[in-house]
Parts: C-alpha cells; structure tokens; sequence
C-alpha cells in the first residue's frame, strides 16, 4: 500500500516538472480521486493533475474550419450583421464510428429553449464534472461578462459550435483537442446565475438552435445522426408554413400529444411556453413541430 502510494506520489513528482508553470517548492502533497490526481499546495489551493492537453496546429487544419473565423477571446466569431443569410441547405454528421455523442450533464431540465433563453438550463450540484458533447477543438474559455460566467465553446467538426456556461473551473484551454465524454469543466452558478447549473447551447455559425430539436433528452441520446440544416430549421417563426398544430381534445394530455407526434413533452413545453403540468383546455391549438 505504501509503496504503491510513493509510485504514484514520485510519479506525479516527475510530471510537475513537465509543468514549468508549476511552483515545485510550493506543493504540499498529492491524492488520488475518482477524477484522477489532485495537487494540493501550501496556501490551500489545489488543481487537478493533467497530462499536457493536445493543442491543435493551424498546419493540421486543412479544412480551414478552425482557423477560419477562429476567435479565442469573443464569444461570438462569425462577422456579418445578418447571420441568417450564411446558411445554407446542408445535412450535418452528427456522430460516425469514430466520433460519438455524450450528454454534458444528466440532470433536471428546468428551463429550456425560448425566443429570449437561447439553450437549456440542466440542475447539477457545484463541482458536478461537466463532459464535451462531440469531438472538437476548444475555441474559447474564459470568463464572460454578458452574463455566461465562466463559459467553454467548443468547435466541432462538422461546424457546430457547444457552449457550457456558468462553469466553476475550467479544465481545456483554448485550441485543445477534446473527444466526446472528456470533462471540460465544472459546475457552478458563475456569470447571470441564481443557482448552480448548466447552461448549454448548440449554434451554427453564431446561430442557436433548440438542443431539444436534436437531443432525446430524456434518454440520453440523439434522435439521429444526421441533422438537415435550413434556414426554416433556425428561424421557423418566420416562415409560418412550417409550423405544425395540433388543436387540443377533451381529455388529452401533453404526453398523449407528444406520443402522437413522436416529440418531447419537454419539447412541446418549450414550443409553447408552458409547463408539464399545465391545464390543457380543449379546443386550444398547441404547436407540435
């Protein structure tokens, strides 16, 4: 047991100095946790012990997508005053063999997407591990005064952009190579938050879509691994032909409303501006898609 504690303790030794940001003489000592090694120092702060990040090179990027329009220090990275006109028709690649999908953070959806609360509010305790979505590359990380607190975005490589905001620490700078399920940060309540959770947002090109348009939430999972982009996908309010209704009949409930249209109560919550337990009365019109 000791010996197997001074391995692991001369170990860490030998990484710091592959740290030269670190201070050797002012590390007190070092402990093993369920999220892996933790140096505590002598004014009782402490980090987690990293393996150096993998950053990406702007000579490895051969699509342009992470050099073009690539800003480490604004939150918003694309330039035009009318952003809308930048999509195009496409099908995005959600997930392949190689490149999987994991949810940030399992947790009590209690807020979701609206025309004014541009991603989903998700409950989890201070300190909670918060995980990268997709593969990608960390375009920003840092403190925003707008209201996202301590944020990470991460681009991914089929265009979309993540964002986890209200984070407590981070754990990625800026241009590193993160995978699906690597912890990026942790949850807290920092920026314009009453209470610790996380705030996360999928953009295309500065655009934020509904997450709860791509995202099974309450499994887990996405609803398919492809994903048509349009113009009517982003901005359905504008174009009144794309919206389905779905007019109420005595006795029905969300989730029999839902099943119909194989949505999300949550989803339908969100379109509609209502809660789960709200009053369906019959006769009203409730939009579905």
């Amino acid at each position: 047991m000791m010996r197997s504690f001074f391995i692991t303790l001369g170990f860490c030794l030998i990484s710091f100095l592959s740290f030269p940001q670190r201070n050797v003489d002012s590390i007190l000592d070092t402990i093993e946790t369920s999220e892996g090694p933790v140096i505590l120092y002598k004014n009782f702060t402490w980090e987690f012990l990293q393996n150096e990040p993998v950053m990406m090179s702007s000579d490895d990027d051969s699509t342009g997508l992470f050099t073009h329009e690539w800003l480490n220090d604004q939150v918003f990275s694309y330039m035009g005053p009318n952003k809308r006109d930048s999509i195009k028709d496409t099908v995005l690649t959600l997930t392949t063999k190689d490149r999987n999908f994991t949810m940030p953070m399992i947790g009590k959806l209690f807020r979701g997407f609206t025309n004014t609360h541009k991603g989903l509010d998700i409950g989890l305790t201070k300190g909670d591990p918060v995980a990268a979505a997709f593969d990608g590359v960390v375009r920003y990380a840092k403190y925003n005064r707008g209201g996202f607190g301590n944020l990470v975005i991460i681009r991914h490589y089929n265009g979309l952009e993540t964002y986890y905001a209200h984070l407590s620490k981070f754990r990625v700078q800026v241009n590193q190579l993160v995978h699906s399920g690597d912890i990026i940060g942790y949850g807290g309540s920092t920026g314009r938050s009453k209470s610790p959770h996380l705030h996360f947002e999928i953009r295309y090109k500065d655009v934020p879509l509904d997450p709860l348009r791509v995202l099974d939430f309450d499994n887990h999972k996405l609803y398919a691994n492809n994903l048509p982009i349009t113009k009517k996908f982003f901005f359905p309010s504008i174009y009144d032909g794309t919206a389905i209704y779905h007019k109420v009949r005595k006795g029905e409930t969300l989730g029999r409303i839902a099943k119909k249209y194989r949505v999300s109560v949550k989803e339908l919550c969100s379109l509609n501006r209502i809660k789960p337990s709200s009053h369906l009365k019959p006769g009203r019109s409730i939009r579905v898609k």
